[in-house]
């Protein structure tokens, strides 16, 4: 199996917690909320002691159900096992992928006021995959955020396309696709967009 592109160091979420401490402080003493961003998934750590996330993978059947994010920050065995679920199946390759699409993904199942786990469609594309996607069906980007692990597709039985892609959309925090012909929505960490 080859894990490309995981370093799994404590360092990297220590320095990103790190970051969002630093921003919440600055914003208290300058004392206005207008410093604050309360749409970006970074927002989302300030609220709750635990983050449970619910996702079955479409394509291998593998589940996870799980709490991936404890009493201020996130749990690293629980992201591993978050990486390996939405792996590149075809590929068998494994990125680590961005922990505040993860936060993005809770949201909208807080939203959704529902425990139904997301069914995954797609998670991690490796580059050769993403250019194989390519060829068959238009709209693939060359540059997907799903080569970059901060992109998913996903759906669920019990909310329809529209009603994940509208609370998707109500968080501002990255990119958010409607695919009702095929009966998923893209979700991202990039910048803010709808399509």
């Amino acid at each position: 199996m080859n894990f490309e592109g995981t370093d799994y160091t404590d360092q990297t979420l220590k320095r990103r917690s790190f970051l969002k401490l630093a921003l919440g402080a600055v914003a208290c003493a300058a004392g206005s909320s207008a410093l604050m961003i309360p749409n970006s998934a970074s927002a989302f750590t300030a609220g709750g002691s635990v983050r449970r996330l619910a996702l079955v993978s479409r394509n291998t059947h593998e589940r996870f159900d799980d709490v991936y994010w404890s009493n201020g920050s996130y749990v690293p065995d629980a992201l591993r096992r978050l990486d390996v679920l939405l792996r590149d199946h075809k590929a068998n390759q494994i990125c680590k992928f961005d922990p505040d699409l993860f936060d993005v993904l809770w949201q909208v199942q807080q939203r959704l006021d529902t425990t139904e786990p997301f069914e995954v469609v797609c998670g991690y594309r490796s580059r050769r995959t993403n250019a194989l996607a390519r060829r068959r069906t238009r709209g693939v980007a060359k540059e997907s955020y799903h080569i970059r692990g901060m992109a998913i597709d996903v759906r669920m039985h019990e909310r329809s396309v529209r009603a994940i892609a509208a609370e998707g959309k109500a968080l501002e925090a990255g990119g958010v696709g409607v695919y009702t012909r095929s009966g998923f929505v893209h979700l991202d960490t990039g910048p803010v967009r709808t399509w």
